[in-house]
């Protein structure tokens, strides 16, 4: 700023110095210190603005916006384990299994007897009654080799199956295997691959020590024990002892009916109940009394209404049953059960 002024100063002189020529001496005016120090203050504010108003405008640097990175998902996926699919045939052992002669039953030889496996269907496709139990291995006992389902069982549902069989001759222990065959002969059976057998496993002695029961005495006014008249459906279990039908306890039960096929029927003992049919007229006690029982299931027609059937129950009492209906509906029972005397 001095420097400036200083050089403006000097002009000054040199210009007043110019404007007087050759002629007389004009005086010269004395420059007032102040004025001159206005003046040069003028002057440079004058430079300082100038020079402010040709500095460029600085544009403002654009600011960054922060473009956010979307997160990524780090979870890891359920794996899903695929359901693994039933077979169409599968067996399953029912609550109890043994319905009927569990391992190790006593037999004389050649005794007759029924024996009933509980069975669930733990497959995907409905037991028809083109199903069968079908003899497997070992020793069938003198059964058909196979037994049709008398009822078609649900994928889930459960079914008793009964095979008539009879005891070996000779003494020993026996066992014979069975498995479930479908409509094409295929057999399936039960356990985790369904195929493995279910099987009746009896004992043979020469003799067997049973609890002795009375002898029924053969007389002309045997004692009436129960009496009475009752309609099964197909699968309905029956007590001669009680009159009761399908009682909670499955062993009380002295046989079960069970609807074939057309026109056919089927009544089959349960629990050591034993019987045969009666050729002829009406039995009366002692004929029932003296009858050959067996333990073997009665296969009959709609034509069969009328004829008589002498039994022993599971609890021993003789009796006499005759069929007094049968058709598409079931059957109707009228029995007579005597009292021991």
């Amino acid at each position: 700023m001095r420097i400036k002024w200083i050089v403006l100063s000097g002009l000054i002189i040199i210009l007043l110095a110019a404007c007087s020529g050759t002629g007389e001496q004009e005086a010269l005016p004395s420059l007032d210190a102040a004025a001159l120090e206005e003046t040069a203050i003028h002057q440079a504010t004058l430079d300082a603005a100038q020079t402010a108003q040709a500095e460029p405008t600085q544009t403002p640097a654009p600011t960054l916006t922060q473009t956010l990175i979307p997160t990524i998902d780090r979870t890891r996926p359920i794996i899903q384990t695929p359901t693994p699919e039933k077979p169409c045939d599968q067996a399953a052992a029912g609550h109890p299994f043994d319905v009927t002669i569990p391992d190790g039953t006593v037999m004389s030889p050649g005794e007759s007897f029924s024996k009933t496996w509980r069975l669930v269907n733990a497959g995907s496709c409905t037991w028809t009654r083109q199903y069968a139990v079908s003899f497997f291995s070992s020793n069938s006992m003198n059964a058909f080799q196979v037994n049709l389902l008398q009822q078609e069982v649900r994928p889930g549902e459960v079914i008793d199956v009964t095979v008539n069989m009879e005891a070996p001759d000779s003494p020993g222990i026996y066992q014979g295997n069975w498995m479930l065959s479908n409509a094409q002969g295929e057999l399936f059976g039960i356990g985790p691959n369904g195929d493995a057998p279910f099987w009746v496993k009896i004992e043979v002695v020469p003799s067997i020590t049973e609890t002795p029961y009375p002898t029924p005495t053969i007389t002309s006014t045997p004692m009436v024990y129960l009496t009475g008249e009752v309609e099964l459906a197909d699968n309905d279990q029956f007590d001669l002892d009680s009159d009761e039908k399908n009682p909670a306890d499955i062993t009380l039960s002295d046989f079960v009916y069970r609807r074939g096929e057309g026109e056919s029927h089927v009544l089959t003992t349960m629990n050591g109940t034993v019987w045969m049919v009666f050729e002829g007229t009406k039995p009366t006690f002692g004929d029932c009394s003296q009858a050959n029982l067996k333990g073997t299931a009665i296969s009959f027609s709609d034509d069969f209404a009328g004829t008589y059937i002498c039994y022993q129950t599971s609890e021993a009492f003789p009796g006499r049953l005759s069929i007094e209906q049968a058709d598409s509906n079931g059957i109707c029972v009228n029995f007579i059960t005597w009292s021991i005397p």
